[in-house]
């Protein structure tokens, strides 16, 4: 299909308006104008570009791009920015990228597939603070736990290893989901009645945090936890459109 086309589809199903993001969401690096075979993968990286060449992928989808707001030099193309530019202009492969969209979006979003897949009933998005956006999905278990038995579990359904944080109630059954760097909207998770909040990456201070508040952690990986997006939109556009969609696995234990 027309890149162009593509794009104007993505920025309509993904709902790039409605998120103040804190880099584009769409096109990052211009290729071709036509796009059969696709690549997706969580970050951008010289290996995943240089996989995509090996594919001949047209388009490279990621969840997180080249280009942010709160980089050093944000409008420089050196080191190794250049070096990953250099080799999709090299072969006219397009970069596209969809930040907090993959995050948020209700049917393929990283939030709403983890709580699906732990098995939560009653999943809604929930509004955190500084996005109007609901990008929180929060559900129940359909029975108490143990904490250290859902922590297991946990690890098993997104491929983690993380240590136990129980810093709340021994007994759970609301859940709260933001994938990646979430940790940092425990306030959100213990308002919304979460007896645990499942993400990335656990800062020093949200521990102490989430203990004040009776918040349970499990920090399974910001890698492991952003996959889930990215790989289903793959899949979704290659089930739609006809393309050829690969998801890239290159895992990352932060």
């Amino acid at each position: 299909m027309e890149l162009n086309e593509l794009t104007a589809y993505l920025a309509d199903f993904l709902n790039i308006t409605a998120y103040e993001d804190y880099c584009p969401n769409g096109v990052q690096i211009e290729g071709r104008s036509q796009v059969k075979r696709l690549v997706t993968g969580v970050s951008a990286s010289e290996r995943l570009f240089t996989g995509a060449v090996k594919r001949n992928a047209d388009a490279v989808l990621v969840h997180h791009g080249l280009f942010w707001k709160n980089t050093p030099q944000p409008l420089t193309l050196t080191g190794i920015i250049r070096t990953r530019v250099k080799i999709l202009l090299a072969r006219d492969i397009n970069l596209l990228g969809y930040h907090l969209p993959l995050d948020g979006h209700p049917t393929l979003g990283n939030n709403v597939l983890i709580a699906k897949a732990l098995g939560l009933q009653d999943v809604r998005q929930v509004a955190i603070e500084g996005l109007k956006t609901p990008l929180m999905a929060v559900g129940t278990l359909k029975h108490t736990v143990p904490f250290e038995a859902f922590n297991r579990w946990a690890n098993e359904i997104i491929g983690a290893s993380n240590p136990t944080l129980q810093l709340g109630r021994t007994q759970i059954q609301n859940v709260a989901v933001i994938s990646g760097a979430g940790s940092g909207h425990w306030r959100d998770a213990a308002e919304a009645g979460a007896d645990v909040l499942v993400t990335g990456e656990a800062r020093e201070d949200v521990v102490r945090a989430a203990e004040e508040v009776g918040l349970n952690l499990c920090a399974c990986g910001h890698y492991n936890t952003e996959k889930w997006g990215v790989r289903a939109l793959g899949e979704h556009l290659a089930a739609a459109f006809g393309l050829e969609a690969e998801f890239v696995d290159i895992p990352n234990p932060i």
